[in-house]
């Protein structure tokens, strides 16, 4: 993760109105977040039509235009990240099932390996279903797996943005990964 103290003075001086600071806080986290996006691009097994760049140009231009953020902290900038990142890539899957961007159309590369194509963004809106009822539940669980699954955060990067133990964390992971399979199954089940 970028350094969390250069993060927080560089939000504090974009809130104040320093117009250098946004371009001197994306420098700062352009690489962390080029390999948060590199991952979602290949855990969707190219089924994703944008790439890394792409992706973290989108996530960065839905938080900072239009309205004025106030960024408390460096934990409510990556989380305002995670929300971004997990949007835009939802925002493509749905775009990807609708009939007129081909819903219903094998999508294929010329390889021997064309089993289930769609599979990883099926997945991708099962676990954003299942983390809306999540988040109807109990929010902070909500907000870990948006740190873990979509902002790429470590569980010992989260501990430090929480101010708890590393295993605290892991045992909150484990309590949201089993209500996520519970609901992902759930939804599988009334489709």
């Amino acid at each position: 993760m970028a350094d969390r103290p250069a993060v927080t003075e560089l939000l504090l001086a974009y809130e104040r109105g320093d117009t250098n600071a946004q371009e001197q806080l994306f420098t700062v986290v352009y690489d962390e977040l080029k390999r948060i996006a590199r991952g979602h691009v290949r855990r969707s097994a190219g089924n994703l039509t944008v790439n890394p760049t792409a992706l973290v140009h989108e996530a960065w231009i839905k938080i900072t235009r239009g309205e004025a953020y106030q960024f408390s902290s460096s934990t409510h900038f990556y989380n305002l990240l995670a929300q971004a990142m997990r949007h835009v890539i939802l925002d493509l899957a749905k775009r990807r099932r609708t009939d007129r961007h081909g819903q219903g159309f094998a999508r294929t590369d010329l390889n021997d390996d064309i089993e289930q194509p769609d599979r990883a963004l099926d997945e991708l809106l099962a676990v954003d279903a299942g983390l809306i009822k999540l988040q109807a539940c109990d929010v902070e669980l909500a907000q870990l797996v948006e740190w873990h699954f979509f902002c790429g955060l470590s569980f010992v990067d989260i501990a430090k943005a929480r101010g708890v133990t590393e295993r605290t964390v892991r045992r909150h992971w484990e309590m949201a990964r089993l209500f996520l399979l519970d609901a992902i199954g759930d939804s599988a089940a009334n489709a």
